[in-house]
């Protein structure tokens, strides 16, 4: 989980998560916090500040997914009963009401107990009823309230009233302290913007954050793994030139060869044509093979070549990958593994093969889609290969 998606969590642990305005607030403070410590640090790269807003709207959409099934889940609350609800029915039965002085501009509540007017039907209230402009009263305690106030002769405020009063301090003192912890979360997802754009190295210069991935050698006898540094990933601004030649497209199903636990399936639809990888386990049974062609590897003979393979992983899935090739007699470029996630992707490696010598057969490139052996699958589009000079 990132910086920035543990602060959003921790403000909306701490405010009102059921009100979708406080929500609102909290994620338009955190797009805020990530614009301005990318303006701060001067981040003018477009596809650098593209891929952060992109990321920060993903983890923004999931935290929302997971409020709104909250919420959908939470219980309705049980309705309560106040306690002059609960004692006006014995009360009214009791208590004599005090006659009311009429003015001619007001209209007074009438109170359990008394009886209707000439041809006014109450309605089947029972002991409750009050006029359209006057609250519910129960006669106990408007009774109690004419007593006080007509012992001292002062008109003293009663004991309801000050209670009365007293929630209405607790009611803004709540609500001053919501604020402050608004304040405070705000202030804390700024903080964690700020610290989120230095540990992902945004303030350095493009040629410092420069993530090639060293060259391997001919052969390699065990896995070179380096799960952080991942793929490298071609940018959108460079594409694929003529220089790049196809080594495997979506339509040449008859040079894919998934092994016992594998299953290649062509897919074709919205999101383009594609074969589906699935490894159903981590040993070479979960191997799939594509076939390279002969041709393809006499150019890469003597040579330092970069190999991209678009890929892209379920959707809302992640998975763990493997790549390892075997091309003939230029030997192996040893076994790659690497973090994919649902976003389409060129990703790029080098391979360094010293042999000049032709090969006469064709090679081999497999893929294992999910090295923990847990059927993860993952789409493949295209393979392409620019020799070395």
């Amino acid at each position: 989980m990132s910086g920035l998606e543990t602060a959003i969590r921790n403000a909306l642990e701490r405010s009102d998560r059921t009100s979708a305005e406080t929500r609102a607030r909290i994620y338009q403070s955190a797009r805020q916090a990530l614009e301005a410590g990318l303006q701060k640090q001067g981040i003018e790269d477009q596809n650098v500040v593209a891929q952060q807003r992109h990321r920060l709207e993903a983890v923004i959409h999931a935290i929302e997914t997971e409020e709104r099934a909250a919420l959908k889940a939470r219980p309705a609350p049980a309705p309560s009963v106040s306690l002059d609800d609960a004692v006006a029915p014995r009360a009214a039965a009791t208590a004599r009401p005090e006659p009311q002085p009429s003015a001619p501009d007001r209209r007074e509540p009438a109170f359990a107990g008394q009886a209707p007017r000439a041809g006014q039907n109450d309605g089947g209230l029972g002991g409750l009823r009050a006029d359209r402009d006057g609250p519910v009263v129960s006669t106990a305690a408007a009774g109690e309230v004419a007593a006080r106030q007509s012992s001292d002769g002062k008109g003293a405020v009663a004991p309801e009233v000050r209670a009365m009063d007293g929630r209405t301090r607790r009611r803004k003192r709540g609500r001053l302290l919501s604020l402050t912890m608004v304040v405070a979360t705000l202030a804390a997802a700024l903080v964690a913007a700020v610290w989120w754009v230095e540990t992902n190295n945004l303030l350095q210069s493009p040629a410092a954050r420069d993530t090639n991935v060293a060259n391997p050698p001919a052969t390699v006898a065990s896995q070179d793994f380096d799960g952080a540094a991942g793929l490298q990933t071609l940018g959108a601004q460079e594409g694929f030139t003529g220089d790049w030649v196809e080594v495997y497209t979506p339509g040449k199903t008859g040079a894919i060869a998934p092994g016992p636990r594998a299953t290649a399936e062509p897919v074709n639809d919205d999101g383009g044509q594609r074969v589906l990888l699935t490894s159903a386990n981590a040993d070479a049974d979960g191997d799939v093979t594509i076939e390279i062609p002969a041709t393809i590897l006499a150019e890469l003979s003597g040579k330092t070549s970069t190999l991209a393979l678009t890929v892209q992983a379920t959707p809302g899935k992640s998975t763990e990958f493997a790549v390892e090739c075997n091309f003939s007699s230029l030997g192996e470029c040893g076994r790659h593994r690497f973090t994919l996630h649902d976003e389409r992707v060129d990703m790029l490696f080098k391979v360094t093969f010293d042999r000049s010598l032709a090969p006469s057969a064709a090679g081999q490139l497999v893929i294992n889609s999910d090295i923990s052996g847990g059927g993860k699958g993952l789409n493949l589009y295209a393979i392409r290969v620019l020799p070395g000079q």
